[in-house]
């Protein structure tokens, strides 16, 4: 990363993720694969044109906030920049001996017609602040530091898979925090779609956590098995045994990961031939759908225009490739 002047405008962007396989496996330490995206987070930092730090957000609904510094902020408009100094030790944002600063966060790509499609912006937002702040006080970020801030920010929940893939770009294996290269066949392809209803991640977790502690695992334990079958060999047959262990796991803990617009998402891809699930913790967001396009390249549009002409959003989404950055 190069050095800024304290004076120029620091731009750092970082991709959403999709979550290919792998959810609620990898929280009992399986290995699950996620994919970097073309929806971005980015965040601008600047000097403040007066005596005051600045905290405004695009795309996340929230007030801006002006603060004198004397403190760090608890309002969500400057939520992953207290977060970080907090983690960082500092008290009050004049404590980071930064001179008065204007943040502006903007996720507007994570969302359609105002709701959250469930592509991993907060996560997105926190790293590109963490590293935007970093930048600017000379600290060498690190990708075990962004997910601490993440994980920190989140109230200890989550496996911090969203945070490793919006670092690392590409596909990534993510299992017990450490994250590997994952090469995905060329002919395994995909299309993502947006269930139309948004969903709480740390919701479904909490219940999750709670079933594990007093059920029978063995629907888990498939989970898991077939989530280091798929990270070694990645095609359709196996993701359609996996598909079906998520909707086995769904029922034995009563997860609702398959919503009805989940299930009819299922059936319109099983009508073309592909495997369709949801995405992360389930319940709404996204669900993507898998095609082995050996059989032929037009399935998958054959499958958006019939997801269109159902009503559901299919976003024009490409693997990103290079992860959190600076912008220029």
């Amino acid at each position: 990363m190069t050095e800024q002047k304290i004076s120029d405008t620091l731009r750092v962007v970082a991709p959403g993720k999709v979550v290919l396989f792998g959810e609620y496996a990898v929280l009992t330490g399986a290995p699950a694969a996620v994919m970097a995206v073309n929806a971005y987070a980015s965040v601008e930092v600047s000097q403040s044109q007066d005596s005051n730090w600045h905290f405004s957000s695009a795309g996340f609904n929230c007030e801006p906030s002006r603060h004198a510094g004397n403190e760090l902020p608890k309002d969500a408009s400057a939520g992953f920049t207290a977060t970080a100094l907090e983690h960082w030790g500092y008290r009050s944002l004049k404590d980071s001996a930064l001179e008065p600063t204007q943040v502006r966060t903007d996720t507007a790509a994570f969302f359609h017609r105002g709701n959250k499609l469930g592509l991993g912006s907060s996560a997105a937002a926190c790293t590109a602040t963490y590293v935007a702040l970093a930048q600017r006080l000379q600290r060498q970020a690190t990708v075990r530091e962004a997910l601490d801030i993440h994980r920190n920010w989140q109230g200890g929940k989550g496996s911090g898979l969203d945070v490793a893939s919006c670092w690392s770009g590409g596909v990534i294996r993510f299992q017990n925090a450490a994250a590997a290269v994952l090469p995905w066949p060329q002919k395994l392809g995909w299309q993502v779609v947006w269930s139309g209803t948004s969903a709480a991640t740390t919701d479904h977790i909490a219940h999750f956590d709670e079933w594990r502690r007093q059920a029978d695992l063995k629907p888990l334990r498939r989970l898991s098995e077939l989530s280091n079958d798929l990270c070694n060999t990645p095609n359709l047959t196996l993701l359609g045994a996996y598909q079906r262990a998520l909707m086995d796991l769904d029922k034995a803990a009563e997860l609702k990961i398959f919503s009805a617009e989940h299930e009819e998402l299922v059936k319109i891809a099983t009508a073309f031939g592909l495997v369709y699930k949801p995405c992360g913790a389930g319940g709404g967001d996204i669900g993507i759908a898998f095609a082995d396009l050996t059989q032929g390249t037009d399935v998958l549009e054959d499958f958006r225009m019939a997801a269109t002409a159902a009503g559901f959003y299919c976003p024009k989404l490409e693997t990103d490739q290079h992860g959190v950055r600076l912008a220029q």
